[in-house]
């Protein structure tokens, strides 16, 4: 029997999975780690501690096997938008600037600057944030420029990790679409950029697609991480993607719904989709000529943490999810006339609302805590079907949500996905989605598949899948238009208090 690992680089944490090369889980361990934050916006974290965690994870997977040189491919999954600036030796010069980084403003506007309206999300598929690397880099360029002189290479995680595993610095598609670096058109670093940063071609990493064999472990890597020097390492992508592939949302029509403390979307779609309007953000697929088009609610799954946490506990009781399901489902669709609005951060695609705040509307005496956990979680998924509603009005059909993460363990909250969206929504009871995607890479890369498909349905998980009430269907329809009409009467409150405060 041979197996493989696939790595899953998160912002909190690493996990690692061994897999037969038949896709059954043989294995996964986790390690943790932290983000550093000594000022205000900033986040930063220690590269290395991914790479520690990465071969601490692999070494109690293999713990399991006689012999590790059964295992003959590696893949990792990694986080997007974070910037490392390593040395002409591969050593960081610097802590890693993370995607939660907000440092870099004023040279993200900076970098607007001549530029025509809607460049970067035009040809990198992103708006230019500043969070992610091509204003980090800027900001290292104007505020460290001795090492920005030093930096060689300017990385991100999977890059990183790349590196360090096989000695060779090489990213795929799907992970260098968020740096606002890459030209989704021609394929490749746009050029026009480099111009504004002074950066040669050698200072980023080579692009190849996902799959691609890189090379083979590095004999430090090998000893690290308790493999052979004969372990292929494969190049893997970003975890947003990964997760997608391990979930099976590789056909169009497919949309992965990955429910943590930001709720997050990709629909796939046979052809690259642009809309200026709600700048949900296209992408290459790891599925070969196959596209995704991601939008996120950031504060989804962190919604219902806050009003159990903060609202519906106390110093003397403290409220749980458990009870909470139960007594949700007393309640009947609607929450009795209660709406509840997760802008508890302002609200990005497709409305792009920074002043909206959150808010519970139709509050009366009848209604207690459990009206109210409700009203959060119909709030968060009639965000998500406004994303869908957008995705339709470009041209692309929800045929099936895939479902993963923290409410997928709600049944409650799962049927509520399912009646308001309309939409068949399959369960997987597997939340290592990322991890799991990065074994069929693997797996694919090693040539025990002709093609990510194959290797997709090998990998495939227990799925359960709910189905729409088309009865609460028809009423959360009208519910939906009550919701996104007070939607634009509480915005017009927000913009117009938000100027009083700027006057």
């Amino acid at each position: 029997m041979k197996y493989l690992i696939g790595i899953d680089v998160g912002t909190t944490g690493t996990k690692a999975l061994l897999f037969t090369e038949t896709g059954r889980i043989v294995k996964t361990a986790y390690r943790g780690y932290g983000i550093v934050s000594d000022r205000p916006d900033y986040a930063e974290q220690e590269p290395s501690e991914w790479y520690r965690a990465a071969a601490d994870t692999v070494r109690q997977c293999t713990a399991v096997l006689k012999d590790s040189s059964q295992i003959t491919a590696i893949s990792v999954s990694a986080q997007g938008g974070t910037t490392v600036a390593v040395d002409k030796d591969g050593i960081p010069v610097r802590r890693a600037v993370s995607w939660l980084d907000r440092r870099a403003k004023r040279e993200a506007e900076e970098l607007c600057r001549g530029k025509e309206q809607n460049y970067y999300y035009l040809n990198t598929g992103w708006r230019l944030n500043d969070g992610y690397n091509l204003a980090q880099i800027k900001w290292m360029k104007a505020h460290e420029p001795d090492l920005f002189e030093k930096t060689a290479l300017f990385l991100s995680p999977l890059d990183y990790l790349n590196l360090r595993l096989s000695g060779k610095a090489v990213s795929d598609f799907t992970n260098e679409g968020i740096t606002n670096l890459e030209n989704l058109h021609s394929r490749d670093w746009d050029l026009s950029i480099f111009d504004d940063l002074q950066l040669l071609r050698s200072n980023l990493p080579q692009l190849e697609p996902a799959g691609t064999v890189i090379g083979k472990l590095t004999k430090a890597a090998s000893l690290d991480l308790g493999l052979t020097e004969d372990t292929m390492v494969i190049n893997g992508g970003y975890d947003q993607y990964c997760a997608a592939l391990g979930l099976g949302a590789i056909h169009e029509g497919d949309v992965m719904l990955s429910t943590g403390t930001a709720w997050v979307l990709i629909a796939v779609t046979n052809r690259l989709v642009f809309d200026t309007d709600t700048f949900s953000s296209p992408c290459m697929h790891i599925i070969p000529d196959c596209f995704g088009v991601m939008a996120s609610l950031e504060t989804g799954g962190v919604s219902m943490d806050w009003f159990k946490d903060k609202v519906a506990s106390c110093k003397d009781y403290k409220e749980t999810y458990e009870t909470m399901n139960s007594m949700i489902e007393e309640r009947g669709a609607g929450a009795d006339g209660l709406l509840f609005y997760p802008h508890l951060a302002g609200t990005t695609c497709p409305y792009w609302s920074k002043n909206s705040r959150g808010a519970f509307v139709g509050l009366t005496l009848f209604h207690d805590r459990y009206h109210m956990a409700r009203a959060v979680m119909e709030g968060v998924v009639y965000e998500i079907c406004e994303v869908l509603d957008s995705y339709q009005k470009q041209g692309m059909k929800t045929q099936t949500i895939k479902l993963v993460g923290g409410a997928s363990k709600s049944k409650v909250w799962t049927q509520m996905i399912a009646d308001i969206s309309g939409v068949s929504v399959e369960v997987y009871d597997n939340a290592d989605a990322a991890a799991i995607g990065a074994g069929i890479i693997a797996a694919k890369g090693a040539g025990y598949y002709e093609n990510f498909e194959q290797a997709a349905d090998a990998f495939r998980q227990n799925v359960v899948c709910i189905e729409p009430n088309q009865e609460v269907h028809v009423l959360y329809k009208k519910i939906r238009q009550e919701y996104h009409s007070g939607f634009e009467c509480l915005k017009k409150f927000y913009d117009w208090r938000a100027r009083g405060v700027e006057a």
